[in-house]
């Protein structure tokens, strides 16, 4: 299993539609993440920053999985207008999926 993270960015003003739109997240997308096979993803926002944490088997092949779902393109494309890159340039659906941020500790009780 990878733990995978990386932050994204929504555009100024769009944090609500940002909300709006992941209270109704397509049940395709939803069918096309547990095919890819993520069991966990959280997505985390402050202001406008955004932080999501997954739980995968293999990243690369869950992105070549959602990379080739129609379904998933389509989400990723409908989501690119409110979005921006972590640093301000502009989001790119195709590479909805970056390298991510590398782990420096885990801890997991045993209880």
């Amino acid at each position: 299993m990878q733990r995978v993270s990386f932050n994204m960015c929504v555009k100024e003003g769009q944090q609500e539609e940002y909300i709006r739109r992941h209270q109704e997240v397509w049940p395709e997308v939803q069918r096309d993440l547990q095919r890819a096979g993520i069991h966990k993803m959280s997505i985390f926002m402050q202001d406008r920053q955004l932080f999501l944490y997954m739980e995968v088997d293999d990243y690369a092949q869950a992105i070549r999985i959602l990379d080739e779902s129609p379904d998933s393109v389509r989400w990723e494309e409908y989501m690119a207008p409110i979005m921006e890159g972590d640093s301000g340039e502009n989001y790119d659906p195709a590479d909805a999926y970056p390298p991510g941020i590398p782990e420096v500790y885990y801890w997991e009780s045993e209880a």
